[in-house]
């Protein structure tokens, strides 16, 4: 059996959708199981050993670049395609695939119901890793817990470790990752929150202090002891130094949900995010929110300063994290 999973963004959904590909497996052990991903993001899917390849998608190259994926996708002809993207262009991919079954997450947008079945309909409001599984379970008649899996390569983590050497984190070094940036002011906490929080960590715990992200997302921060890794991994070196890690705390964004993913303890802080829908669903978590009447806006607020993460204070995130790492 061959089976397609269609989910080509963002980086934290690929993460969530990571269970759906670990279920078909455990179900059809020599079953083939391919990933159409976006170009940004392929190195997520190398993450992941269930996938035995994945069908790259260079969105950038324009409408020239969707038809050859569709041509890509029928080549391959597959037996089954499951959209887990649930969007119009998506859905077309799936419905011209030639597969014999083509299913669509609950929840499809722009028409896409129209074109591919959409599995459990109701299911729709729903933890997105949940929402991923009813797939599964439409497909086996089988409810499956979702069980993340996914292996760092060996080169990474050695790659790893040279970056962190390479600013002054040693390997017999505890240290905690701070993830900065996130997609939206109403998931980003304030940089200046995550220079007090660090100030407050150094003062009590013997560890260090790496942030990571995009080459932009540590350009706020100011405390001198958060080492700036932001923009010096690939993917790979940043799962590999994530897992490496004492502790992850960060807002809403894909490198907190892969820290989840890999079972490394996590703060999580959410503000306009809805946390019934996206909150991570794995590992050790630690949630903070102040669940405001007016949340989750999902980035569209009724006030100018997300109040629901300004409000968070650096010692509820300190208190937090003593927790997890006390558990």
């Amino acid at each position: 059996m061959k089976i397609l999973i269609i989910k080509p963004s963002s980086f934290g959904d690929i993460i969530q959708s990571n269970p759906v590909a670990a279920a078909l497996k455990a179900v059809h052990p020599g079953a083939e199981i391919q990933w159409l991903v976006f170009k940004a993001w392929e190195e997520t899917v190398d993450l992941f050993p269930d996938v035995a390849g994945k069908i790259v998608w260079d969105r950038k190259a324009g409408l020239k670049e969707y038809f050859r994926m569709i041509a890509a996708v029928r080549k391959e002809k597959f037996d089954v395609v499951i959209d887990l993207q649930g969007l119009a262009r998506t859905s077309i991919i799936a419905r011209l695939s030639g597969a014999l079954k083509v299913i669509s997450v609950p929840g499809t947008k722009e028409f896409g119901w129209l074109l591919v079945k959409e599995a459990f309909p109701e299911s729709r409001k729903i933890n997105a890793v949940l929402r991923n599984m009813e797939t599964v379970r439409f497909l086996t008649g089988k409810t499956s817990a979702p069980v993340f899996n996914l292996k760092v390569p060996d080169s990474a983590v050695n790659e790893a470790k040279k970056t962190l050497e390479q600013n002054g984190i040693g390997r017999d070094d505890n240290f905690i990752v701070f993830i900065p940036g996130a997609r939206g002011a109403a998931k980003t906490w304030p940089a200046e929150h995550y220079d007090r929080l660090a100030a407050d960590i150094l003062n009590t715990r013997k560890v260090k202090i790496a942030a990571l992200g995009g080459e932009r997302d540590c350009r706020l921060l100011r405390n001198p002891g958060i080492k700036d890794l932001c923009g010096r991994t690939s993917i790979k070196t940043l799962a590999a130094v994530l897992a490496l890690s004492k502790a992850v705390i960060g807002g809403d964004t894909g490198p907190v949900h892969l820290a989840a993913a890999l079972g490394v303890p996590v703060v999580a802080i959410f503000g306009g995010s809805d946390i019934e829908e996206t909150a991570p669903h794995a590992g050790n978590v630690k949630l903070v929110s102040k669940r405001l009447d007016c949340s989750p806006c999902r980035g569209r607020p009724i006030c100018n300063d997300y109040h629901c993460l300004t409000a968070i204070s650096p010692e509820e995130v300190l208190t937090a994290l003593n927790e997890l790492l006390i558990a």
